[in-house]
């Protein structure tokens, strides 16, 4: 079984989401503007009662704004996605079943933050190439990921949400039907598998 990892081909053609950029010289405020997104736990549901506010980041060098993707490529210190209203109304429902759609405000508009909570531990260690505590190069133990459709994150390799191939065939059908832009697709090799093509 192949793991894919969910990916923004369109990382460099479209614009960021993110903390106001004043934030960044001010710690306390930069820590602020995170906070609601950091879960205590891997997996953990998250809860706000307001909105956090991000914005749409503009590019050093450009007077003109790169357009936006429906699922905006987003760093935050846990696993998630920032997607818009379409993207929701797309595949929300299947997201859903294994995280949740927060509310966010991107620019005064409201977005929705995707926590992927499903936590599967299944990352093989011996065969997965590691620097500086860093996973460069996952290798799962597929007989651990189920064959039905399943979207998850794997406690060692933070940052990064994952689907096995049932999940990524009903996304790609969805995204195919909407014309989404901003949700790609990236081969990892599990235990006993070929290399990734």
């Amino acid at each position: 079984m192949t793991v894919w990892e969910i990916t923004n081909k369109w990382m460099n053609d479209v614009a960021w989401v993110g903390p106001p950029p004043w934030t960044e010289f001010d710690v306390d405020q930069t820590a602020a503007v995170w906070k609601p997104f950091e879960p205590d736990v891997e997996g953990q549901s998250l809860h706000w009662t307001t909105r956090p506010k991000l914005v749409v980041l503009p590019e050093e060098g450009r007077k003109k704004r790169k357009p936006r993707a429906d699922i905006s490529p987003f760093t935050a210190p846990g696993p998630g996605l920032i997607i818009n209203q379409k993207a929701r109304d797309t595949f929300g429902d299947f997201l859903a079943q294994f995280g949740q759609l927060l509310e966010v405000d991107v620019d005064g508009e409201i977005e929705y933050y995707y926590n992927a909570t499903n936590v599967i531990d299944c990352l093989d260690h011996e065969h997965s190439e590691v620097s500086a505590g860093y996973v460069d190069v996952p290798v799962f133990h597929g007989n651990r990921v189920p064959f039905e459709p399943t979207i998850f994150i794997e406690p060692t390799v933070t940052s990064r949400i994952f689907v096995n191939d049932a999940a990524k065939a009903i996304l790609e059908e969805r995204i195919a039907a909407s014309k989404l832009v901003g949700m790609s697709f990236k081969a990892w090799r599990s235990s006993g598998a070929d290399k990734v093509v």
